[in-house]
C-alpha cells in the first residue's frame, strides 16, 4: 500500500509540475531535500543509540545501506542535471522529494523492526526458524563427534579411562547470528532495563528453544551423540542465563517470575507425567536453583510455588508409578529414581537454613513428612529411603546451626520437629507389623534415628 502511494504521488507530481513554474520554489526544494536526507540519516543513528536493546542490532541490512546511499545521492542529483538540461533543474528537485521521503520512512520504519525485541522473537522462535538453527547446528556438533569417534578408535594403542568416553560439545552454538546469543541479550537487556512483558517473551523463548533441543532426533550413525551434544548445549546456555539473571536481578522479581515460567512447564502435562526425562530434570534442576538463589537474596516472596511443583511432581507420579499398570509398562527405573525430587527439596530447605529463613525450611521438612507418608502407603521404598536421608539431614543441619524451633513461641527444638515428621512416616510403615515386631522398612527408620540423634546403629 505505501509503494502504492508513493507512486501515485510522483505521477502527480510528475504531472502537475510540466506546466507549472517550479524556479520560484527551487531553493527551496534543495533544501528540503538536503534537510529530510541529513535527519534521515542522523534519525537512524539516533534511534540506534537511545534503544535499550541496541546490542541486538549487530550490523545494518543491505535494505538500509540502500536508503542511505539514496539519501545521500539523490539531493545532489538536481545540481548534476543544472549542468546537463538547465530548464528542468527545479522539477527534477521536486520529483525526487517523494523517493527521499520514501526513504526515510522506510529507513525508520527497518530501524525500530531491527531494534525490537518483540519482532525478534517473533520471527526467530518459529518451528521452522528453530529446526533451521538446530540443523546447521547438528552438522557443527556431527564434525566433532567424527574427531571424537577417532580418538576412541585408539583404544587399542591407548589406555582411555571410561568418563572420556562420553562427547561434550566445545561449541555453544553457530558463528554467526546465533539465536542462542541474541536471546540471551534480549533476556538481560529486559532485567537491566525492568522491561518485565520483554523478560516474560523472552523467557518463553528461551524455554521453547530448550524444548526444542531435547526434542532433536538425529538420523545419522552416531544420532545419540549428537543428540547428546544438541542437549548439553541447551543444558548449558540455559544455566548461563539464569546465572546471568540471578548477578541481574536486584530486586527478586525477575527471579520470581523465571520460577514461576519454570514451575508452569514443569506443570504440563506431557512434561508432567515424564518426572525423570532429561527435559524434565534440567526444567526442575533450573528450578531449584532459582528457588535455592532466591532464599540466599533474600528475595521479598519466598519460593513457595518451587516447594510446591516439585512436591506435586513427586506426589502424583509414585502414586502412578504404585498402580498395577504402570508397574507392567516398564517404569521401574522411573519409580526408583523419583526419589531425586525428595533430595530436591532437601537441598531448598539446606538453603534455607543457611540463609536464617527458617520458616521456609520448616515448609520443606513438612513437604517432605507428606511425601515420605504416601510413598511408605504405596511402598515405594526408594522414596522413602530419600525422605528419611533428608529429613535427617534437615534436622542435622538446624541442631548445627543451634536454631531452636522454626517458629519463636515453640520449645521443641527443629530436630525434634524432624523426629516428629519421621514418625508420622513411621505410622504408615507399622501398618503391616508381625508379632515379632518387624515391619516394613523398620531397618531404614532406626537408621533415620540414630543419624538424627548423632548415633550409629550397631
Amino acid at each position: 500500500m505505501r509503494y502504492v502511494a508513493f507512486l501515485l504521488v510522483i505521477t502527480l507530481l510528475v504531472v502537475g509540475s510540466l506546466d507549472a513554474d517550479v524556479e520560484r520554489i527551487t531553493p527551496w526544494l534543495l533544501g528540503i531535500n538536503f534537510t529530510l536526507a541529513i535527519f534521515s540519516i542522523n534519525f537512524t543513528f539516533f534511534g540506534h543509540q537511545l534503544s535499550k536493546y541496541k546490542a541486538i542490532y549487530s550490523n545494518i541490512s543491505k535494505r538500509q545501506w540502500l536508503n542511505i546511499v539514496v539519501l545521500m545521492i539523490l539531493p545532489f542529483v538536481p545540481l548534476v542535471c543544472f549542468l546537463i538540461v538547465p530548464e528542468y533543474f527545479g522539477r527534477i528537485a521536486l520529483w525526487i522529494m517523494p523517493v527521499l521521503i520514501l526513504s526515510a520512512i522506510d529507513n525508520a520504519i527497518l530501524t525500530a523492526k531491527y531494534l525490537s525485541p518483540n519482532q525478534f522473537i517473533k520471527e526467530n522462535i518459529t518451528q521452522n526458524s528453530v529446526s533451521s538453527y538446530l540443523t546447521l547446528l547438528s552438522k557443527d556438533i556431527k564434525k566433532e563427534v567424527s574427531e571424537h569417534q577417532n580418538y576412541l578408535d585408539n583404544r587399542d594403542k591407548i589406555q582411555i579411562p571410561t568418563h572420556a568416553y562420553d562427547y561434550e560439545p566445545t561449541i555453544l552454538g553457530t558463528e554467526s547470528n546465533d539465536t542462542w546469543d541474541v536471546i540471551t541479550v534480549i533476556t538481560i537487556s529486559s532485567v537491566e532495563n525492568n522491561d518485565y512483558p520483554v523478560f516474560r517473551k523472552s523467557i518463553g523463548a528461551v524455554l521453547e528453544l530448550v524444548i526444542a533441543f531435547y526434542s532433536f532426533k538425529s538420523e545419522s550413525e552416531d544420532g545419540y551423540r549428537i543428540e547428546s551434544g544438541i542437549r548439553s548445549i541447551a543444558r548449558n546456555r540455559l544455566r548461563t542465563i539464569i546465572n546471568r539473571i540471578v548477578d541481574s536481578d536486584k530486586n527478586g522479581i525477575f527471579l520470581q517470575s523465571l520460577s514461576n515460567e519454570l514451575c508452569e512447564l514443569l506443570a504440563n502435562r506431557d512434561i508432567l507425567e515424564k518426572p525423570c526425562s532429561s527435559l524434565t530434570r534440567v526444567i526442575a534442576s533450573g528450578a531449584v536453583w532459582v528457588g535455592q538463589e532466591m532464599l540466599k537474596s533474600d528475595s521479598v516472596v519466598d519460593p513457595l510455588k518451587v516447594l510446591n511443583t516439585l512436591h506435586r511432581v513427586v506426589e502424583l507420579n509414585i502414586y502412578t508409578y504404585g498402580t498395577e499398570d504402570a508397574k507392567d509398562s516398564g517404569n521401574q527405573l522411573d519409580e526408583y529414581n523419583i526419589s531425586m525430587y525428595a533430595y530436591d527439596l532437601k537441598d531448598l530447605g539446606v538453603t534455607a537454613i543457611n540463609s536464617e529463613n527458617f520458616h521456609f525450611a520448616y515448609r520443606c521438612m513438612e513437604s517432605l513428612s507428606y511425601l515420605g507418608c504416601n510413598a511408605a502407603k504405596l511402598k515405594s521404598t526408594q522414596t522413602v529411603v530419600a525422605v528419611f536421608e533428608s529429613i535427617v539431614q534437615l534436622g542435622r543441619v538446624a541442631r548445627n546451626k543451634n536454631i531452636g524451633c522454626f517458629w519463636s513461641r515453640c520449645l521443641i527444638p527443629a530436630e525434634s520437629h524432624a523426629e516428629e515428621f519421621i514418625g508420622h512416616i513411621l505410622t504408615w510403615l507399622v501398618q503391616d507389623i508381625e508379632s515379632s515386631g518387624n515391619f516394613y522398612m523398620k531397618e531404614y527408620a532406626e537408621q533415620a534415628y540414630s543419624r538424627l540423634r548423632g548415633r550409629i546403629s550397631s
